[in-house]
């Protein structure tokens, strides 16, 4: 009765995130990595974890789920990140042991920078243009959005020139493969994995290109209703600062109760892109999300998609942690396993 059940499922059960030298999948009960060490073998770890979604049902209601799995998301893909880099460079670690509060630091840090960055700065842009954010709120957006597009595409664009992340974004690429080469049902082998894209319209870049499309329509609904606050409309009146002071009320307004709706709306929608991607009307909706992925995704080399393929097949239950396994081993089928998995829910990572 479970199996039939199960077999209901719509295939969007896997998913992943890209690590220093390494790749990690999630799956409905837990998640797996494989990280490659300098001596060419790989270190693989399994942890089992129900999202909370699962284990109290209001968190795995629609809109609901998606901010929270944000949050479980930035909480797991954090401690693994930190984890991966100590496991594939261990003497650049063995002298700055990375504490929580450290890592709670650099998480602030970066929602920090990506306040100011995809924020306040496109915000602050779309003043220079002769249009009122309280009085055309829609346009006034509108025109920060296409100044946040710009900025994300820039970003992307320099960090896909980094060294250093030129290997991570190729573990990335080895990702997609991997999982779309499953979803497929196709045996987990180099050979196949490898004929798949590197592209996938359920990645956390398209995510993030829906959330910034979806802000475009929200974000004037704040503005609308401070419009109506009459101490908001009288804070222009200070001489010099009023307007900065309005723009960054909304700005802090948008971030921590905006951009969960919006959150929440995006992961809808990256869930229906994805289970209906072959639809012709859908495959012009992702596009965009998918050109951003050319910067995000680097092809990847045999090593990266073992990586892959192992942290897949320890979710999957065929392969176990314990066993030893290098970068010159051979990923062949398992013997008589079915071709077809059950496929089970998964949250996509918006990194």
């Amino acid at each position: 009765m479970e199996k039939k059940n199960t077999l209901k499922e719509t295939n969007l059960a896997y998913g992943g995130q890209a690590l220093i030298e390494g790749v990690m999948m999630r799956g409905q009960e837990g998640y797996a990595f494989t990280i490659k060490k300098q001596d060419d073998s790989f270190y693989k770890e399994k942890t089992d974890y129900i999202p909370l979604g699962k284990r109290i049902k209001f968190f795995g209601l629609p809109f609901v789920r998606g901010v929270l799995g944000m949050v479980e998301n930035l909480i797991i893909g954090t401690r693994v990140l930190n984890k991966s880099a100590q496991i594939a460079f261990p003497e650049e670690e063995s002298d700055k042991k990375v504490s929580k509060v450290t890592v709670f630091f650099m998480v602030a840090l970066a929602l920090g920078f990506f306040i100011v960055v995809f924020k306040l700065i496109p915000y602050l842009a779309a003043g220079i243009f002769p249009v009122n954010m309280n009085q055309e709120p829609f346009l006034y957006n509108l025109i920060a959005g296409i100044f946040r597009m710009a900025i994300f595409l820039v970003y992307l664009i320099l960090m896909s020139f980094m060294k250093e992340t030129k290997r991570v974004f190729g573990y990335h690429g080895a990702e997609h493969k991997t999982i779309r080469a499953y979803e497929d049902k196709k045996d987990l082998t180099v050979e196949n994995v490898k004929t798949y894209s590197r592209l996938h319209p359920r990645c956390g870049t398209s995510f993030i290109f829906i959330v910034f499309l979806i802000t475009i329509f929200v974000f004037p609904l704040i503005s609308l209703f401070y419009n109506t606050q009459v101490w908001y409309t009288q804070l222009i009146n200070i001489q010099g600062f009023g307007k900065i002071i309005q723009q960054l009320i909304q700005v802090l307004t948008q971030f921590f109760i905006g951009l969960p709706v919006v959150a929440s709306l995006s992961y809808e929608l990256l869930k229906l892109s994805g289970k209906y991607q072959k639809n012709p009307i859908v495959k012009i909706f992702i596009a965009p999300g998918l050109f951003f992925q050319l910067f995000t995704t680097n092809e990847p080399n045999d090593t990266m998609i073992k990586a892959a393929i192992l942290s897949l097949k320890m979710i999957l239950g065929e392969e176990k942690p314990e066993a030893v396994r290098t970068v010159g081993d051979s990923f062949g089928a398992v013997p008589g396993l079915a071709t077809g998995v059950l496929l089970l829910p998964f949250f996509i990572l918006s990194a």
